[in-house]
């Protein structure tokens, strides 16, 4: 029980950081619409956690209340539910500011791949292959 629960905090660290990297890059990229304030880094966890909350708690009761939308559109609508969600966590952290809504769709896109592409990369496993001439006892997949 205790391994298991080490794992799950070591988990929501690491995607808390990778979240936090995500979000300051953005930020960074999109500086004329987008403003964290000094220290960028603390700032940029309290945005990471405020995200990571809301998009526990109130994004997938969003997405439940709009699903003829998300169907309608193919699943498009969800990026404009991201995007409210930015609004919201420019509301609710008094240390960052978006312009205006196209600001905020534009920082969700950012986001939510660089956080995807961090998570897919720091997901590599390692197996056990069968013994060939040609490749080693492990194998990157």
């Amino acid at each position: 029980m205790k391994k298991l629960h080490i794992r799950n905090v070591r988990f929501y660290l690491i995607k808390l950081l990778l979240t936090t990297f995500s979000i300051v890059f953005a930020a960074w990229i999109l500086q004329k619409g987008i403003h964290i304030e000094d220290p960028k880094l603390t700032t940029g966890i309290i945005i990471a956690c405020t995200l990571i909350l809301i998009n526990m708690f109130i994004r997938p009761l969003l997405i439940m209340f709009t699903i003829p939308l998300s169907i309608a559109s193919f699943g498009i609508f969800i990026i404009f539910i991201n995007a409210f969600v930015i609004q919201l966590v420019d509301f609710l952290v008094p240390k960052f500011s978006v312009d205006n809504f196209g600001w905020a769709l534009l920082f969700s896109i950012i986001v939510s791949f660089c956080t995807t592409l961090l998570e897919g990369i720091g997901n590599t496993k390692i197996v056990k292959i069968s013994q060939d001439d040609d490749f080693s006892d492990y194998e990157e997949v």
